[in-house]
């Protein structure tokens, strides 16, 4: 197995390890939501955690095709930003839940 190979499987498995944990980071900050709590630093590990699964998944894929498309959170990255910028935490609760998770957790099943 070449370097290149390795590396690509080291970080499928990183990520393989990641997706439920953002997942649960996602449902911990939208039940917070719904206790009326603000949880600005979840929220931005949750940002720093879908950007680094996005370039995570850009990368393997360029050298190991597969089912991951970051496109799918790509395209959904710009409504969110809009609802934080207009500090709409109710909004973005609902994005996380209703459009990233889902992704993420069809992302999850498929490297099972």
């Amino acid at each position: 197995m070449s370097e290149q190979e390795k590396l690509v499987n080291e970080t499928l498995e990183e990520i393989n390890a990641y997706l439920p944990k953002m997942i649960k980071g996602i449902e911990g900050f939208v039940e917070s939501q719904l206790e009326g709590q603000e949880s600005k630093k979840l929220l931005s590990n949750i940002f720093d955690g879908l950007e680094w699964i996005v370039q995570a998944v850009s990368l393997t894929n360029k050298f190991k095709p597969g089912d991951m498309k970051e496109q799918e959170l790509m395209e959904i990255f710009p409504v969110l930003i809009k609802a934080y910028e207009n500090n709409d935490y109710v909004l973005v609760g609902d994005i996380l839940d209703y459009e990233i998770k889902p992704v993420l957790e069809k992302w999850a099943a498929q490297m099972q």
